[in-house]
């Protein structure tokens, strides 16, 4: 895992890109992330993997929205992010984890070669009420072993927005 200075050291260097940058956000061995003012929620029922789903946005307003248990919300950062040579790995913070609230179901998961926002798969255990730009987790990047001509290439690539599942695109 890379340290907060070489975190630092690799921005210089142009392989880790975050936008927008503040120093103040590098940890012993992370970057922390924020959340951006939106979410999107889906509006069916039942979710279907083989076509695109309903969806409707939620702006969270600067007195912050109350996130309610059983619901699934997608957020997604304030940085964009780039990575050359390293894997990103999201995780989040524990002052919010400590609120019961997950920021990602299984999707912590970056590859090398990825351009855009992160989703965040957002659930909580009881109502929380969050903000807009408040912190919300980190990134951490781990060097890679091996060949690694192979950079990401999916469906997911560039994305600014909140985006929801393009798992349809797979059938």
């Amino acid at each position: 895992m890379l340290s907060g200075m070489e975190i630092m050291k690799q921005i210089e260097e142009g392989n880790i890109v975050i936008k927008p940058f503040d120093k103040k956000n590098i940890g012993p061995n992370s970057y922390y992330i924020h959340m951006a003012d939106e979410l999107v929620v889906y509006d069916e029922d039942v979710l279907e993997c083989k076509n695109k789903n309903k969806t409707r946005k939620i702006t969270i307003p600067e007195e912050g929205y109350v996130l309610r248990p059983g619901e699934l919300y997608l957020g997604r950062t304030v940085e964009y992010t780039e990575v050359e040579h390293f894997v990103p790995i999201l995780s989040g913070c524990l002052s919010l984890a400590s609120l019961g609230v997950t920021i990602h179901i299984t999707a912590g998961f970056g590859d090398n070669g990825f351009k855009g926002t992160w989703t965040l798969e957002i659930c909580c255990v009881r109502p929380v009420r969050i903000y807009p730009n408040m912190k919300i987790g980190h990134i951490c990047y781990f060097p890679i072993v091996g060949d690694e001509r192979i950079k990401y290439k999916g469906k997911y690539l560039g994305q600014m927005d909140t985006t929801a599942s393009r798992i349809y695109k797979d059938f």
